[in-house]
């Protein structure tokens, strides 16, 4: 045995002194106590489910007398009778039916069902009466759904419509279509409304099993997920039983796995586990005997490992012999090795890093410091009530704060705001009063986007519209009473249109479609006839940030200036602004 390699003398010692008599002896009682343990336990859960079925069965039986008591009631009848076709309460006629109605209804709800049942009555209109204290609106949404499931051509019987699936509470409902025979029409539907948290708490008491509640075409009610009424003719892999609700053929199914029943049996196993163990501890100790001598070579790895931990980098394993246990010592040598160096490298790296840091750190204190300065201004100049100097010195700081934070996302309405800025500053630097107007829809104010993307468009508004033309701007000649630049964000369908109109000097045709042709295909390579690659930068960076689908052109406007639109599509089906999101950071 000890001329065969590591790894075989550790498994055969390993299956002849521990695992062939705890196999043996295990399997033995394994067979001796299974079939009796099977009977006790599907007797068990038997019972069981017949409670939880009577208690179903009770429930449904309260349920049949409420609705037959509502259809055999002539007085009853004839109130709703007289409510079939009200829409709303306009009469004391109404209102006195509506109450009478209410009054009956409650009296039955309270004495015959659970607080977990609840009762509506719905006449032709669909006007909702409840038992209780529950909102009729909750139900209103759900009424289509409901009524697509209720045969009238049934009336006076009881109609199983399935579970219906809320955010708040899900309900099992029963509906029954109340005829009169007077009128030769139904004049209400009566909606027993059964939430599944009654079916899940009674369900609850099964511990040890899955468990679940099937109505007759075998959807589930309530319970485990995992279990179907297809699954019964499957291997039988899993002990199950099932009871059938004879008012309604519903169905009360138990699954218990395999492994839950060996957890059961192993517990009867432990007395017969005794009995093993003595030939056990006999076994283990020739076990020890061998296994220690196999393990010297392991604790001297361990201990290795251990000094290499708390640094000592040095230590190396010694290697004896040929066999596996050799040749794994020579290649984690060489591993440490490689991990010392690996170590050296990491540490010279990190004084590197930390020098960059530090020269990092101190290249952001220039331009806190820069805003710092120009806060102080602000505040001296706000002193001395020069509001005008100080309002240019704060849109600046806000035009640095966000140059300096540009690859964060803003909001629109940030964004706008920021354009405010953008515009007195440079209202100072060419001296034109320039007016802007912002229209944004409310539920697009929130709409996250990319810091700074419209100040080019602005920028080349003022540029080429103002600054480079002979605009009138005081109203003499032209009847331009004043530059001025319009900001409209919309949504349009599936589409967010975001808009930057100006009153400029416009654009040659010719140009405006060189310009269009250029930021469509987000080409790098520059016009000779025309400079204004921002604009191209514009479109890519939008595509980036949106998608490919989304675009950037530019037409003349009514104000004989030129307006560029960005279209971002809706990604979602819902249609929602909350769906767009930016993928450029």
């Amino acid at each position: 045995m000890f001329h065969l390699t590591y790894y075989k003398r550790m498994l055969l010692s390993f299956m002849l002194f521990i695992i062939v008599p705890m196999v043996a002896v295990s399997a033995q009682s394994f067979y001796l106590i299974k079939e009796s343990m099977l009977d006790k336990l599907h007797a068990t859960n038997e019972n069981m489910l017949n409670v939880i079925g009577a208690e179903f069965s009770k429930t449904i039986d309260d349920a049949t007398f409420a609705s037959h008591f509502i259809v055999n009631d002539e007085g009853f009848k004839t109130s709703l009778r007289n409510f079939a076709d009200v829409k709303q309460l306009n009469s004391y006629a109404d209102y006195e039916n509506f109450s009478q109605i209410k009054a009956v209804f409650s009296l039955i709800n309270s004495k015959t069902l659970n607080r977990q049942t609840q009762m509506y009555l719905i006449n032709r209109q669909q006007f909702i009466i409840p038992s209780g204290d529950d909102e009729p609106a909750k139900l209103l949404p759900h009424l289509p759904e409901l009524y697509s499931k209720i045969n009238f051509q049934q009336p006076e019987r009881l109609q199983w419509l399935g579970l219906l699936e809320d955010k708040g509470a899900s309900k099992y409902y029963i509906a029954r279509v109340i005829y009169d025979r007077v009128s030769k029409e139904h004049t209400a539907v009566l909606l027993i409304g059964i939430e599944q948290s009654y079916f899940e708490k009674a369900l609850q008491s099964v511990k040890s099993w899955d468990v679940a509640l099937l109505d007759e075409h075998g959807d589930l009610i309530a319970g485990s997920t995992q279990l179907l009424a297809s699954d019964s003719n499957k291997v039988d892999d899993r002990m199950r039983s099932e009871v059938v609700l004879s008012k309604n053929g519903w169905k009360l199914v138990y699954e218990m796995s395999n492994n839950t029943f060996r957890g059961i049996i192993s517990k009867t196993l432990y007395i017969g586990s005794a009995e093993v163990m003595l030939f056990v501890i006999i076994f283990s100790l020739f076990a020890l005997l061998i296994s220690k001598r196999l393990h010297r070579p392991i604790e001297q790895l361990q201990q290795v490992a251990g000094q290499f931990g708390n640094g000592k980098l040095d230590v190396r394993l010694q290697v004896k012999g040929d066999d596996e246990l050799a040749t794994v010592s020579k290649t984690i040598n060489l591993m440490l090795d490689q991990l010392q160096q690996s170590i050296y490298d990491m540490e010279r790296q990190q004084e590197q890093r930390r020098v960059l840091e530090l020269e990092a750190l101190f290249m952001q204190i220039r331009p806190h410091f820069l805003l710092n300065t120009l806060n102080s201004i602000k505040c001296s100049l706000m002193l001395q009530k020069d509001r005008l100097h100080s309002g240019m010195i704060d849109s600046l700081m806000s035009l640095l704060r966000a140059y300096m934070n540009f690859n964060a996302l803003a909001t629109l309405q940030e964004e706008c705001e920021l354009m405010g800025h953008y515009i007195d500053i440079m209202q100072m630097r060419s001296d034109i009063p320039i007016q802007l107007q912002v229209d944004v829809e409310p539920q697009l104010q929130m709409l996250k986007f990319p810091k700074l993307l419209l100040q080019p468009l602005v920028e080349n508004a003022i540029l080429h519209g103002f600054v480079d033309t002979d605009v009138d701007i005081e109203g003499n000649d032209s009847g331009r009473q004043q530059s001025q630049i319009w900001i409209s964000v919309y949504q349009d369908a599936d589409t967010i249109v975001i808009e930057v109109a100006d009153n400029g000097a416009g654009m040659d045709e010719s140009l405006l479609h060189r310009l269009n042709e250029s930021v469509l295909r987000c080409s790098d390579e520059p016009d000779p006839s025309y400079k204004r690659v921002g604009l191209v930068n514009v479109a890519q960076r939008l595509k980036l940030s949106f998608g490919s689908e989304a675009t950037l052109s530019f037409a003349p406007n009514r104000y004989d200036g030129i307006t560029a639109r960005m279209q971002i599509p809706v990604t979602s089906s819902g249609g929602t602004t909350s769906d767009i999101q930016s993928d450029a950071y």
